[in-house]
């Protein structure tokens, strides 16, 4: 599986999460879930090697900040970790080119 592949899909699940969990089943804790997810796996780019990106890096730490204070930070970590592991999983598990 391509890891920039799984972490786009993972970014519009997160968008798709966020919309549900406003509209359709109003909770917070999904809401801080989806946006984690969102936010965790535009956080890393993969191409030959993943690397960071300052400013999704930075909107992750400034909205985990503002969870911390006023929200649910640990459903916001979840989606976080899920957004950055599992597409850095899918990179670490994927066969070498030959």
């Amino acid at each position: 599986m391509n890891p920039n592949r799984l972490s786009q899909s993972l970014a519009l699940l997160g968008v798709a999460a966020y919309a549900y969990f406003l509209f359709l089943r109003p909770t917070q804790e999904g809401m801080a879930l989806a946006v984690g997810l969102f936010v965790g796996t535009m956080g890393v780019a993969y191409g030959e090697k993943p690397f960071p990106v300052p400013f999704f890096l930075g909107l992750y730490a400034l909205l985990f900040l503002l969870q911390l204070l006023f929200g649910h930070p640990l459903p916001f970590l979840a989606g976080g970790a899920l957004g950055v592991g599992l597409p850095y999983l899918a990179y670490r598990l994927r066969k070498p080119a030959k």
